[in-house]
């Protein structure tokens, strides 16, 4: 495998497509990465969120975010009282926090789900409307940062892979225009978003320990400047917390706590920057991801 093809669609007319084209890294997490996409589409199992085309889709708009979250949401409560509540505002972070928190306790984490009491009994859609309310949580937020980017997740594929040490060396936190980049698939919060998100509600904290198919691309390069700025404030927040991390099993230089993501791809497209980006606007939907 050499290449990767995301090819993009107008949602009501699959004839209509753009694909974008990326040539994989040579190394040996993204051998192991490219073998997760290939045991999900062996399963048929379907891309989670077809419309994640964020800042980018004029569909993905705050209504059609607010309407859905508070549309899954009304349907988990209608099963069982999880939330009782709405999100009224996209940049009201403390809410959203709290819906995530709520997801984290009653879903449980990774594969917990399937041995979950809270699931027997009820029908499927209740698990996979909470399932939902987190990606579009996600949504929220992605809307407040205003990064263009495309995120690829097959929800239902198991993650039971573990980075190795050597996988911990291959992390940075710089952001290549239309790189792609695995996503972090663990349910909680790592560093990065307990010190973006000032979570106060958050459930528990998991650092990047689980890979899997699921992957992001940004259509923005980092400014380095921030990036500086957000490595300090990780180990600002490693130090000031070190005594609850230590009781959780995670010490200073613990590779566990490495913050960032694995580039996988680079973007292999003969456009500027400016081109690709009003092209893709015309595109609504994530009609297929190829490795070839």
């Amino acid at each position: 495998m050499k290449n990767v093809i995301v090819r993009l669609s107008k949602k009501n007319n699959p004839s209509k497509y753009f694909d974008l084209k990326f040539k994989l890294l040579d190394n040996a997490f993204v051998k192991k990465w490219t073998r997760c996409v290939l045991i999900a589409q062996q399963n048929h199992l379907p891309i989670s969120e077809p419309w994640a085309i964020y800042n980018i889709n004029k569909d993905l708009d705050e209504n059609f975010i607010k309407n859905n979250i508070n549309r899954l949401i009304k349907e988990v409560d209608n099963v069982q009282k999880l939330f009782g509540f709405e999100v009224t505002n996209l940049q009201d972070q403390d809410t959203l926090n709290k819906v995530h928190a709520i997801f984290e306790k009653h879903h449980g984490k990774l594969n917990e789900w399937k041995t979950n009491p809270l699931f027997v009994g009820k029908p499927k859609s209740f698990r996979k409307n909470l399932s939902e309310i987190n990606q579009f949580v996600h949504a929220c937020e992605s809307t407040v940062s205003g990064t263009p980017k495309i995120r690829i997740v097959w929800f239902d594929l198991p993650k039971l892979n573990k980075f190795s040490d050597e996988d911990y060396n291959l992390f940075t936190n710089e952001v290549n225009f239309g790189s792609l980049y695995h996503l972090y698939c663990d349910v909680g919060k790592n560093i990065e978003s307990l010190v973006k998100d000032n979570d106060r509600h958050h459930h528990d904290f998991v650092p990047n320990i689980h890979y899997s198919a699921d992957c992001v691309c940004y259509f923005k390069k980092e400014d380095q400047k921030k990036i500086i700025d957000l490595e300090k404030s990780y180990k600002d927040y490693i130090k000031k917390n070190y005594k609850k991390l230590a009781s959780k099993g995670y010490y200073e230089n613990d590779k566990r706590l490495t913050t960032g993501r694995i580039e996988l791809a680079k973007l292999d497209m003969n456009m500027s920057e400016d081109k690709l980006l009003k092209e893709l606007q015309g595109y609504n939907y994530i009609q297929s991801f190829l490795l070839i």
